[in-house]
């Protein structure tokens, strides 16, 4: 089955609409995915490290777009794009079930509610399209923004691994994260 296109609004009253990515916005979303990168501490990676040109994001996309177990899905206000999230399901056979989150927003955009329709979106595609059991994600122990949203969405903290990231001024912890949705 595939996702269907989701008007929502956010806690401050905007109109949002979740649908799935498409492969002539490459440019869009690859210049938002830079932005996001940019202007936020709990994504690691470096601007200068994104793999995708235009093309290759293109390409993404369309991966994305063909896979079984895998979901990629933005979130669009005024025709612009300000968030998306990428349900990745593993490619080996024996752990095909298994899928992991990765989730941006812009930063003018954060802690309106647009997170929680990303995430829905995604578990609800999960739960009824694909072959997903388990849905997993990192997210930074400071990231308190990001590790509410996901307890609230229901997801179980597993374990912490100290020091994951690395940063001239310091580290941060790794919190790992599942979820059991079938």
């Amino acid at each position: 089955m595939k996702f269907q296109s989701k008007p929502y609004k956010t806690k401050t009253g905007e109109a949002i609409t979740i649908r799935i990515a498409r492969e002539e916005e490459a440019k869009a979303l690859r210049d938002l995915k830079l932005k996001i990168i940019k202007t936020s501490m709990t994504i690691p990676l470096y601007p200068e490290e994104y793999p995708y040109d235009e093309e290759g994001e293109r390409e993404l996309i369309k991966k994305y777009n063909e896979s079984p177990n895998s979901i990629l899905l933005v979130a669009e206000a005024d025709g612009q794009l300000i968030g998306m999230i990428d349900l990745t399901g593993h490619e080996r056979k024996i752990m095909a079930h298994t899928a992991m989150i990765g989730m941006s927003i812009e930063e003018g955009w954060r802690n309106k509610g647009v997170g929680t329709y990303l995430i829905k979106g995604v578990l609800d595609w999960a739960k009824s399209s694909s072959e997903l059991e388990v849905i997993w994600l990192d997210v930074y122990a400071n990231n308190e923004l990001g590790l509410g949203l996901y307890k609230k969405m229901g997801f179980k903290i597993s374990g912490k691994i100290e020091r994951f990231f690395k940063y001239e001024d310091g580290y941060f912890d790794n919190i790992k994260m599942y979820q059991l949705i079938k």
